[in-house]
């Protein structure tokens, strides 16, 4: 069933963006040479289901791995992933290690100086995860002085540390979940899409959505198929 709706929603993503993109690039012509290479290096988690995960078989796959390939085959290239913590995926951009990272990454004001954008394709909203017996945390003033598990990059650390949070930094979900399990952080902050699989995948799971997530501060939540480093005039499908 999840494969029967991941590729329905791929399938209406790539019908939307893929069908009109067209490509601009430098006088270099970076199209040339990843067409050369025959590979379009992307950076993924591989640990953010259900966008990037191993599937039973240990095989990479989701729905941005999908969106990967098929922006990768309109270039007539191969996607090749290259797999990391999300807080060092940014650095292959800078180190032109990768040309593109298809992560569910949110677009930010300060992304935005840094990068070019492709997108957005799909929005997504925030929710704010405690475990079942915390009923501390009741609106936004409640988070004052207490222990987010979140990663140093997160697009809503400016949002969490003016609220006098205090980050425990993580890299991946299950590290978050861990700490909140065990007491030693207070609460994260979950993509609604990503939680719905956890607790799809952990029933048993001692968390709960707490009740002020629908009022979550606007924020932008537009994600992008693929950002390249600002002003190297690396490929960017429109």
């Amino acid at each position: 069933m999840r494969k029967s709706i991941l590729t329905l929603g791929i399938a209406a993503v790539l019908t939307g963006v893929l069908a009109t993109c067209s490509m601009t690039y430098a006088a270099d012509d970076e199209l040339a040479q990843i067409q050369e290479s025959g590979k379009l290096k992307v950076g993924v988690e591989g640990t953010y289901p259900p966008y990037t995960y191993h599937d039973d078989n240990g095989e990479l796959t989701g729905f941005d791995v999908e969106v990967a390939k098929a922006i990768a085959d309109k270039l007539g290239a191969e996607a090749d992933f290259t797999e990391s913590d999300w807080d060092s995926l940014l650095a292959g951009i800078d180190s032109g290690r990768l040309d593109t990272v298809i992560n569910a990454v949110s677009i930010t004001p300060e992304r935005e100086e840094k990068y070019d954008f492709a997108g957005p394709y799909f929005y997504i909203t925030q929710q704010i995860v405690v475990a079942k017996d915390n009923d501390d945390i009741v609106d936004m003033a409640s988070l004052n002085g207490k222990k987010v598990a979140n990663t140093a990059t997160t697009a809503y650390l400016d949002i969490l540390e003016d609220a006098g949070a205090s980050l425990v930094q993580i890299s991946t979900a299950d590290e978050a979940v861990s700490l909140i399990e065990s007491g030693r952080a207070d609460f994260t902050t979950f993509n609604s899409v990503v939680f719905n699989e956890y607790l799809q995948q952990h029933p048993d799971a001692n968390l709960k959505v707490n009740k002020i997530a629908a009022r979550w501060p606007a924020k932008a939540v537009a994600q992008l198929f693929t950002f390249s480093k600002k002003g190297s005039d690396r490929i960017v499908p429109r």
